[in-house]
């Protein structure tokens, strides 16, 4: 029931912005569309990347998957941060990074997509960030 499941989340959003900018009941109609190349979305990629690491996949592995992926995808370069308590008590963070990345000036805001994600575990929340250009 993917389709189903997918209307039900388009009308939850639909009351939410309703409820929030005070329109009236069914004055509000939402349409979502796919992205076309899902690779050059940080969004997505932070999201498959924080459900990869809730399954239990390594850390690495679920990295470089993600990365090949992006960069297959035809971005110039992307940068896949996870920081937390990888592996013992302290908290590390792991940087993989492939391509070119602008880092500094203006330029970043309109070429650099950006995406956070936290992964809830019971040790304690990793950080996922996806910087793509």
């Amino acid at each position: 029931g993917g389709r189903r499941r997918q209307g039900r989340r388009i009308r939850e959003l639909t009351a939410v912005v309703q409820k929030r900018f005070g329109f009236p009941e069914g004055s509000v109609e939402l349409y979502a569309e796919k992205v076309a190349t899902r690779g050059l979305c940080a969004i997505a990629q932070a999201e498959s990347l924080r459900y990869k690491l809730l399954g239990g996949l390594a850390v690495r592995r679920a990295c470089y998957g993600v990365l090949r992926f992006i960069m297959e995808s035809g971005a110039k370069g992307c940068e896949v941060v996870v920081s937390g308590k990888l592996r013992g008590q302290r908290a590390k963070s792991m940087k993989f990074v492939d391509g070119l990345m602008i880092h500094s000036g203006d330029p970043v805001n309109y070429y650099v997509d950006t995406a956070v994600r936290h992964v809830l575990l019971r040790q304690g929340v990793w950080d996922t960030s996806v910087h793509l250009t």
